[in-house]
């Protein structure tokens, strides 16, 4: 039997009750809910006037009219024809009977469903008609709306309702009914006269979930894709970890990589450096560019975001996330997808019965500090004995150095050994919570949700807190979808009062924090010798725990509102239309104070700055972004050709500004507001910034498949932005790939080992945009001052108006195999160069200008990729498995071409480098000073090396004579003379190899999961153990692996002696080979292991139809061939999390 229209859902076309959309709005849309009465079905009044037709036309015209669904069988009803029937507001039931009069059909109404059948003939019994009925479920006892009901070798079908249950009238009392899900493995019960209800339970499919890539702008089927894509389910990225999003797609794929920041460690306020396929754009030109030039474009539901935004989003929310990497995947975004897109998708409401979601992770930060080795109190003062600091040479005599000596020694004698890295620490208590509500027919979907993430780092009072809104409402009407999400979030930061952590791991452990009566110390006194080799005097420490008691203030914010929405117009099975309106509005704050008795003003007195004690820096701004898209689709398989296009249209604009004010002067320390103050910073005045970007495109997509076995794409993207040139605004993009399913051709037919084996290919152009939105603009600063009543300006930047984009050159070779459900592999091969990069090209001073923005400069990206995945052993009914995962990336980086605006960067580093100081210093901020030069190698530019190359003097050791390091000139000779025009390259920080090992496991409801992260090859430039070792003046604390230091002529030391007086110059270690390291690491990112309660029958009894428990553990553990300190102003920290998952 067949039933039209609706049929294979078997349900009214229009339900009593209907929900409908009321307004749609250009900005802010808000879909309003109206309740149709009710009509009885006895009093259907239809109007028909037709000739000729046949009764299936009619039953089309009835039910377009009616509350009813018809059910029938299309042999039975075809060869009706000829009907001409008129009707006007005539009851539904007459009609049809006269349409039937003549024929052997009848009907008979069940509830809202007409079943037309056969008449008996005369002498045979009437055909007997069964009524069936039953529950779908899932194998988390979860129900299924929607799955199709259809009886085997029929057209007789429906669908079950929002409770997941169905009811269907069959004209048959035994058979077989089908039960199919997309997502879902179909399957095939049996019933009978006997059987009274059905209960069926559908298992994921897991191929078939994966089998979709999602690119932001539309979904294509993985198979026929030629594009390199990974996607991840929301599954695979909370196994991967549960601190954030960036984290967890790190330990997943190993082209997504963050770079470690030795210096700020576990900071919760800050934002991750984050690459995918290695950099695009030089580090130290940030200033043309805004943020991170190497980032990869984020989409979120179809519009581009923001990493913060991706940082605090509530993991709990995200169905999918897909990585795009080459051109073919990539190519649709243009001008902003050269360096990779990451496409997030966020859960979509379903539709049934109201169902709760609650997610909570109770977690703590502990600091690791096993990085850190050093001194403590005997230790500090038997080196600084050993070394000279209380001889007469240091101290105005004798005696004053003895006495010196004395109260070092009695302190530590009394047992002072104070760990000052433990004074600004603190184990952070960490929550986050998420709440989601959903429900509703298939005409109306809901979900509402609301999140809280509070973090607590482990630097104490610093912290980050992000609470979340979001409604989402989604309106089906025929073929006519409707979706807008509503979102709204806050975000506090609070960064510690308690400094940097640096400032307590120079402290010396023999200083007491507190004096004998429990009061805070101050200040600590050093006698340091001789000042500029002529007098004595002390020097000032002061203690960092002291500015922590003070009404200090240094916290940030951000609210923002976004609203989505998307419309689907599924014209026919082949055409449909999408279209997107997006908008969103960032506003930003920060407030930093210190009040005047902060140690940062306690010389303010003696330089006559009194008045100017306390400060207060106050920041605001916002963002505000509009977009709106359109595209249509075309999908259609004719034979064994498979035809899919895209054409779509965007338009874009953003807007920003932001005002920073530094106040000076406050009376006291209770006055923390900037309305305070009595004057502004010297030389100072509140600035601000304002930006503007536009952006338009057109893009077109095809895709052609011929017997699912080769395959073609091709795009191409035509964008205009404001922020180039005026002669330059437009730009092309594209790319083409081509595919072949080698696994369907003939001679691999029967086999059932293989069910993948895909050969891909792709090239194409895409581009960078992360740029200052006036860098191609005339640029006008103005004065201080006025003449008359008239403020004049003067010109700062040139234009140029042919400034363009910067391109991208990506060609990729991939393969992927797949061997039943018991190996997957992933290989890929890529070559991306990157060519008319921003650059400054130096100008003649006669121009009144140094330089100008121009595109010169070309950059090559090469490099491998492999992902596979074994599965030994799997049970399903036992819910057990065990996979192992592996993946790897090569990347291989070059400077091709530069100018001479590089050239000017690397000379003016190598001086700084070459600057001397006349003197001993002895000073600490003198000392830093210098230190942030000598310490860490310049970042260097040159034609035909490695963009994150190691620049140096090659070293030859330290001469056991002499104590002094030996250094090899670029001629081979050796000296004892550093000199920045013999540096060469002496490492490369880019590992050779890098990528990600894990373990899943799961038996009878028990999961383990394990991922780790692995760098091998790469070198590493340990500057933290100079810091610690060599460029010191021995009076604040050190790595103990300094008594390993050169003592006296004839010993055998990697490390020089500490000098505490004599010629600074030669005391400082410049960049040198000797503290290149090999950097071979394997981190253990996440360890979680879990237990979901599927099928406990108690479950129910607590109103439960789901319950998961997991305990997770975050950066748990780092073997390193390099021991560095990490975290030297903010450390580094593991993470204990427990996890609750239910769902009511």
């Amino acid at each position: 039997m067949k039933k039209k229209l609706n049929a294979c859902y078997c349900r009214r076309q229009w339900p009593k009750k209907m929900l409908r959309v009321m307004k749609i709005g250009f900005f802010l849309l808000v879909l309003g809910l109206t309740s149709v009465h009710a009509t009885t079905f006895s009093q259907q009044k239809v109007n028909l006037n037709v000739k000729n037709v046949t009764l299936l036309h009619v039953l089309d015209l009835l039910q377009e009219q009616s509350e009813f669904s018809f059910l029938f069988s299309s042999e039975d009803v075809k060869n009706v024809t000829n009907l001409s029937v008129k009707a006007k507001n005539e009851d539904l039931f007459e009609v049809l009977r006269r349409c039937l009069q003549g024929t052997a059909l009848s009907f008979e109404v069940n509830g809202d469903l007409v079943v037309l059948k056969l008449q008996a003939k005369t002498g045979e019994p009437e055909k007997k008609t069964l009524k069936v009925k039953g529950f779908v479920f899932d194998a988390k006892k979860l129900s299924m709306p929607g799955v199709t009901v259809k009886v085997v070798g029929t057209s007789i079908g429906t669908v079950t309702d929002a409770r997941g249950w169905f009811q269907i009238l069959l004209p048959m009392t035994h058979g077989k009914l089908e039960f199919s899900f997309v997502g879902y493995k179909s399957k095939q019960v049996d019933f009978t006269e006997k059987v009274d209800t059905l209960r069926v339970m559908l298992e994921e499919n897991i191929e078939e979930l994966e089998g979709v890539v999602v690119t932001g702008m539309f979904t294509r089927k993985a198979e026929s894709f030629t594009g390199s894509a990974s996607t991840f389910k929301r599954e695979d990225i909370l196994r991967a970890g549960n601190q954030n999003l960036i984290k967890s797609l790190k330990n997943l794929d190993p082209a997504f990589q963050i770079s470690e920041n030795l210096e700020f460690g576990s900071d919760p306020n800050r934002m991750p450096d984050v690459q995918l396929r290695g950099q695009t754009s030089f580090a130290n030109v940030r200033g043309d560019y805004e943020g991170n030039p190497n980032q990869p474009l984020f989409i979120l539901d179809g519009f581009e975001t923001t990493i913060e935004k991706v940082f605090d989003l509530d993991m709990n929310r995200v169905a999918s996330v897909t990585l795009l990497k080459d051109a073919a995947a990539k190519a649709i975004y243009g001008s902003k997808a050269g360096n990779g897109v990451v496409v997030i998708e966020t859960v979509r409401p379903k539709s049934g019965e109201l169902r709760v979601y609650y997610s909570g992770d109770f977690g703590i930060e502990a600091p690791d500090l096993t990085s850190y080795d050093l001194m403590n109190a005997e230790e500090k003062l038997a080196y600084e004995v050993k070394i000279g600091m209380y001889s007469p040479d240091t101290h105005p005599g004798i005696i004053t150095a003895h006495q010196s000596y004395k109260k070092v020694y009695d302190d530590v004698q009394r047992g002072v050994n104070t760990y000052w890295l433990s004074k600004p620490l603190h184990v952070g208590f960490s929550n986050k919570h998420s709440l989601t509500l959903e429900g509703g027919d298939e005409q109306m979907r809901y979900q509402f949700g609301v999140s809280y993430n509070s973090v607590s780092g482990v630097m104490k009072e610093s912290g980050r807190n992000t609470l979340n809104a979001n409604t989402t409402l989604s309106y089906t009407y025929r073929n006519l979808l409707f979706r807008n999400t509503i979102e709204f979030t806050r975000n506090w930061s609070k960064n510690s009062p308690y400094g940097s952590f640096a400032e307590y791991t120079s402290l010396n452990p023999y200083w007491a924090p507190y004096d004998d009566e429990g009061n805070l110390n101050r200040v600590f006194l050093v006698h340091s010798g001789k000042d500029d080799n002529t007098s004595y005097s002390d020097i000032e420490v002061y203690n960092p725990l002291y500015n922590a008691t003070l009404n200090t203030k240094d916290e940030s914010n951000y609210t923002e509102i976004r609203d989505n929405f998307s419309m689907d117009w599924n014209i026919s099975g082949a055409l449909r239309v999408v279209g997107g309106f997006s908008y969103s509005r960032q506003e930003n704050g920060a407030d930093i104070y210190y009040p005047k008795n902060h140690t940062k003003f306690i010389h303010y007195d003696e330089n006559g700055m009194s008045d100017r004690k306390g400060q207060y820096t106050k920041k605001d701004g916002y963002s505000e972004n509009i977009a709106v898209q359109a595209g249509l689709n075309f999908n259609k398989t004719l034979g064994e050709h498979l035809f899919f296009a895209n054409l779509t249209w965007n338009i874009a604009t953003s807007n920003s500004r932001s005002t920073s004010t530094v106040g000076e002067g406050f009376g006291n320390d209770s006055m923390d507001d900037l309305s305070f103050a009595t004057k502004y910073e010297k030389n100072g005045k509140p600035t601000g910034n304002n930006g503007k970007m536009r952006e338009v495109g057109v893009i077109g997509a095809l895709n052609y498949a011929y017997a699912n076995r080769y395959l073609f794409d091709a795009s191409i993207r035509k964008s205009a932005s404001s922020v180039y040139g005026s002669d330059t605004r437009w730009g092309t993009f594209w790319s083409l790939g081509i595919g072949w399913n080698i696994y369907h051709e003939k001679f691999l037919e029967g086999n059932n080992w293989l069910t993948n084996f895909k050969l891909r290919a792709s090239m194409g152009y895409t581009g960078t945009q992360n740029v200052d939105p006036a860098q191609a603009r005339y640029r006008y600063d103005y004065y201080d001052y006025s003449y008359g009543d008239m403020i004049g300006a003067q010109l700062v930047a040139l234009a140029n108006n042919k400034l363009k984009w910067q391109r991208n050159m990506d060609y990729n070779f991939g393969a992927d195999i797949a061997i039943q459900r018991l190996l997957t592999l992933r290989a890929e091969y890529y070559i991306q160069v990157t060519d008319d990069l921003l650059s400054d090209i130096s100008l003649p001073p006669s121009n009144g200008f140094t330089s100008y923005k121009e595109n010169l400069g070309k950059i090559e990206n090469r490099g491998f990729e492999l992902a596979v995945a074994l599965t030994p052993w799997r049970n399903e009914k036992q819910h057990a498995y065990v996979t192992f995962t592996a993946t790897a990336l090569h990347n291989e980086n070059k400077i091709k071409k530069i100018y001479d605006i590089f050239k000017n960067s690397n000379d003016a580093q190598n001086s700084s480098l070459e600057e001397t100081y006349d003197g001993y210093i002895r000073d600490t901020e003198v000392l830093k000073k210098y230190l942030n030069k000598y310490t860490k190698p310049a970042t260097l530019y040159y034609e035909g090396c490695s963009m994150t190359a190691i620049w140096g003097m090659r070293s030859l050791g330290i001469d056991p004579a002499t104590g002094q390091e030996m250094f090899l000139t670029k001629e081979g000779k050796s000296t004892y003379t550093w000199s920045a025009a013999e540096q060469v390259v002496v490492g490369d920080q880019t590992p050779k190899l890098s990528g990600t090992i894990g373990i899943n496991a799961g038996y009878k409801g028990f999961t383990l999961s394990v991922a780790c992260s692995y760098k091998l090859g790469g070198d590493l430039y340990n500057s933290s153990l100079i810091a610690r070792m060599e460029n010191v003046n021995g009076y604040e604390n050190l790595d103990r692996r300094i008594l390993k230091a050169w003592q006296k002529p004839g010993d055998i030391s990697p490390y020089k002696a500490t000098i505490i007086n004599g010629d600074a110059e030669n005391g400082f270690t410049k960049p040198t080979s000797r503290f290149v390291q090999k950097n071979n690491e394997l981190y253990v990112s996440s360890v979680n292991v879990g237990y979901d309660f599927v099928g406990a029958k108690w479950l129910k009894k607590v109103a439960l139809q789901r319950l998961k428990l997991s305990f997770y553990m975050n950066e748990l553990l780092r073997l390193s061939s390099v021991d560095i300190e990490r975290g030297t102003s903010y450390p580094f920290a593991r993470n204990f999390s427990f996890s609750l998952q239910a769902t009511f």
